[in-house]
């Protein structure tokens, strides 16, 4: 997978997952919601170009488990800055019910899926020598 094709699936799910969101904000129980979920689409669009880049760096390396290693990491770390994230905004702005997590969980789960595709493609890139 190239950069050039990878950042027009970005944007394309980016897009997609904006549009959905839209939806879901005509909703009046999700309005208050508005900035988070925008927030919320921004900060994963934004962790997988973070991923996405040294992955694809490590990818080309004649160590392979040097990407292995680093999806184990970016896992790990997209896990905590997602319930940071969550945290955060559930101490700062205390709303007044758990809907918030709806969007979240939404942006959350389409991005997870885009990340396995390109991570599993790759993930079959045959390492520069």
């Amino acid at each position: 997978m190239n950069h050039r094709r990878f950042l027009i699936q970005l944007a394309s799910i980016s897009l997609v997952t904006g549009v959905i969101i839209a939806f879901l904000l005509i909703f009046q129980q999700f309005s208050p919601y508005k900035v988070f979920s925008l927030c919320t689409l921004g900060f994963f669009a934004l962790l997988s170009m973070a991923m996405y880049f040294p992955a694809a760096k490590s990818a080309q390396s004649t160590d392979r488990n040097a990407f292995t290693r680093l999806v184990m990491v970016f896992t790990f770390v997209k896990m905590f800055l997602a319930g940071a994230f969550v945290i955060g905004y559930h101490r700062i702005f205390q709303p007044k019910d758990v809907l918030f997590l709806i969007p979240f969980f939404l942006v959350y789960v389409v991005f997870t899926g885009f990340e396995t595709a390109f991570m599993s493609k790759l993930g079959k890139v045959k390492p520069a020598h």
